[in-house]
């Protein structure tokens, strides 16, 4: 069964202006560093990858769920959305300018969040940059309510998604998890009151 299916209507309405300021900077970065193509795996109902095509970069999303695909396609024609396991896509090597994982890593099994990162490393050029946007730790402890706030959404969406989030954050969130692929751990970028962060990495 689909574990997206019963809320992908609800997510644009009810998840997206929260995305949209960190959308906009992913945007920014691929149109500054000059790229023209993009992969945005996990890709959901498609938010990201239509921003970037409004600026005229070839956008494509990849997700498994075929309920957000649907509305990723309906909302955003102007890019192309595949089918598929974000861990293992049929794309060649070193395929695009940038590759971008937003809001999947945390709510997936350690092993499986492991093959989205290196399916993304494998699919970049060299040069590229690989950016990724996901949950951390803040330093300020004022954050607290949106931390509540992250935590019943994320409870909302099913027992074993909550389950993964907590593991990711035990391990010590974002920052820890890239560290351990070699990657940068340090944000460019915070959102949500530090509880978000945006990270950019040029591959080699």
């Amino acid at each position: 069964m689909d574990e997206y299916a019963r809320f992908a209507t609800l997510y644009d309405p009810l998840i997206g202006p929260f995305l949209r300021p960190i959308h906009r900077k992913i945007q920014a970065t691929l149109v500054r560093q000059s790229c023209s193509t993009m992969v945005d795996l996990c890709c959901g109902t498609g938010l990201l990858a239509g921003m970037t095509a409004e600026a005229n970069i070839r956008a494509t999303g990849v997700d498994i769920s075929k309920p957000m695909l649907n509305i990723a396609r309906t909302n955003h024609p102007n890019a192309t959305f595949i089918h598929g396991d974000a861990a293992d896509t049929a794309f060649r090597n070193n395929e695009f300018d940038a590759v971008a994982i937003s809001f999947s890593l945390h709510e997936k099994p350690a092993s499986i969040a492991k093959a989205i990162l290196a399916e993304g490393l494998r699919i970049i050029r060299p040069g590229g940059l690989i950016l990724v946007a996901d949950y951390r730790h803040p330093t300020r402890r004022h954050s607290r309510l949106t931390g509540w706030g992250i935590q019943t959404i994320e409870r909302l969406a099913g027992k074993e998604h909550f389950t993964h989030f907590n593991h990711f954050m035990a391990q010590g969130g974002t920052e820890a998890f890239l560290t351990q692929d070699g990657l940068k751990g340090k944000p460019t970028a915070t959102f949500m009151h530090g509880w978000v962060g945006l990270f950019t990495h040029v591959c080699q």
